[in-house]
């Protein structure tokens, strides 16, 4: 998946997103990647520097200074796109602005922030030389990185001050674009407890996409010293109203979001789902008072380390509790663990002084990866947190499931894969780094939830993972009866 061409990494070598650029995914393995594989990250950094925005254009959602979403080209490392490619990239470029050269999309709220976080993590770790970089803009023009950095943190504070909520909001301004630009971007993700769709005629902020911005804003700060009063200050009021809005005291967790009703006024998404464990791996309580950090991080971890998420791959994406709110297994829902978040929320475990914690998380990820031989996507898991193995073989027999949806999971994806290499490389012998000491609240949580959790162990002997991970085979169908919580289960012999 790392381009011969110099692009980076592609987000995927199976079908949907093989030879395509994301910005969001090349910089989640980027982040993955920092400290092993120092020139390919500065490879994925100039690349989506090169590929900013420098127009504005309503079919392309390009802004300027804003971080591409996806890019593909008709050819990838001197070669033609196969069929199914081929027609992927033409389907897309009808929608999104493209010829028959190539495509760019700029439809994705969190790029942005998140390339001004991974700029500033790649300085701390190898210098500013970087910024200095020559960068060639889509437009013809040259610029230094710096320029760059400071064009999308421009970018960042224009969207915060145009905020009807003073949250950093998306809203599509394609009819034609992805409608829910967060990273869990599939069209039910962002729903209400009632079952409602999130209004996506009005802007949507979305609680993670807050914790992203509040780091590159500091970042921003640190990067750019002429701007810091001014950045540090918009982060402290990010934070302030997000927690204001955001935070539900009576459930001791976050609220997924907030939409906008059709009058204009405010309206909590007060689904449970993992996002606001990602604000664990970040900055978004590091100088808060300790009862504060306290409270919120507590609230955090017992959620996500509950039943109601937890399962034998990793985190669900929707809470169990919230399973009948969309009637079929959707793509970032109840029944689905992905390897990519499952990481994330891990690093923040571990940020934030629960190392046994993180340790229980990766064992389910790289369990899951030896299991299915393949870095997913993500996975299906059951009712009872059980993984899905996959679709039947000839050697299948009894029971198999039938699962109400039509997303079938990339078989290597890149961060999945990037997620795997950080876990593993951290485990090489002699490579661990310290203990760091916990406060007694951090040792008491930390210990509470183990009590309270199955532990899942290493594992890697096929007798271990089949003992371990059972075969559930299952096959996707679409459009069949809908019962039982959007799950249809059924006995055959094949």
């Amino acid at each position: 998946m790392i381009s011969k061409s110099g692009k980076g990494v592609y987000a995927s070598s199976d079908t949907m997103f093989k030879g395509a650029v994301f910005g969001r995914d090349s910089l989640e393995v980027g982040e993955d990647l920092l400290a092993l594989r120092p020139k390919l990250v500065q490879h994925i950094l100039l690349t989506l520097a090169s590929l900013q925005g420098v127009h504005s254009s309503d079919t392309t959602e390009e802004e300027h200074g804003k971080i591409i979403h996806e890019y593909r080209t008709a050819i990838v490392d001197g070669k033609p796109l196969d069929d199914v490619s081929r027609h992927i990239f033409k389907e897309l470029s009808s929608r999104w602005g493209g010829n028959n050269r190539d495509m760019a999309y700029y439809g994705s709220i969190d790029a942005t922030p998140l390339f001004i976080r991974v700029t500033g993590l790649y300085c701390r770790k190898n210098g500013k030389g970087i910024l200095d970089k020559p960068i060639a803009q889509r437009d013809g023009h040259t610029v230094p990185y710096r320029e760059a950095l400071e064009l999308a943190v421009d970018w960042l504070m224009n969207k915060l001050a145009d905020s009807s909520s003073d949250l950093l909001e998306y809203r599509s301004r394609n009819p034609h674009g992805i409608e829910n630009q967060a990273w869990k971007d599939s069209r039910e993700f962002y729903v209400h407890k009632n079952g409602e769709l999130a209004n996506r005629k009005q802007p949507i902020a979305s609680i993670e996409v807050q914790g992203l911005a509040y780091d590159a804003l500091l970042w921003g700060a640190k990067l750019l010293p002429h701007r810091t009063d001014e950045l540090v200050q918009r982060a402290q009021d990010l934070r302030v109203r997000a927690i204001a809005l955001l935070w539900r005291p009576k459930e001791h967790y976050f609220a997924l979001g907030v939409d906008h009703r059709d009058d204009g006024s405010l309206r909590p998404i007060e689904t449970h789902t993992a996002n606001p464990a990602a604000l664990l791996d970040g900055g978004f309580f590091d100088d808060l008072p300790d009862t504060e950090k306290k409270k919120y991080i507590s609230g955090i971890v017992r959620h996500i380390m509950g039943s109601d998420f937890l399962t034998d791959a990793g985190v669900r994406s929707r809470s169990l509790a919230e399973k009948n709110l969309i009637k079929f297994w959707d793509y970032h829902g109840s029944f689905t663990s992905w390897p990519k978040e499952t990481y994330d929320i891990a690093k923040g475990l571990r940020r934030q002084g629960l190392p046994k914690l993180a340790e229980e998380l990766e064992n389910r990820i790289l369990n899951v990866v030896r299991k299915s031989r393949g870095y997913p996507e993500f996975v299906y898991v059951d009712f009872r947190g059980r993984v899905m193995t996959g679709p039947p073989t000839h050697q299948t027999h009894g029971e198999l499931s039938l699962i109400d949806s039509s997303n079938k999971p990339e078989s290597i994806q890149a961060w999945t894969v990037s997620a795997v290499v950080a876990i593993s490389n951290r485990r090489l012998p002699g490579r661990r780094p310290k203990k760091m000491p916990q406060k007694r609240w951090q040792t008491e949580l930390e210990r509470e939830v183990l009590t309270h959790i199955p532990h899942v162990f290493p594992l890697r002997g096929p007798k271990q993972l089949t003992a371990r991970y059972p075969d559930y085979p299952y096959k996707l169908v679409n459009g069949h009866d809908k019962r039982d919580g959007n799950f249809m289960h059924q006995k055959t012999n094949d």
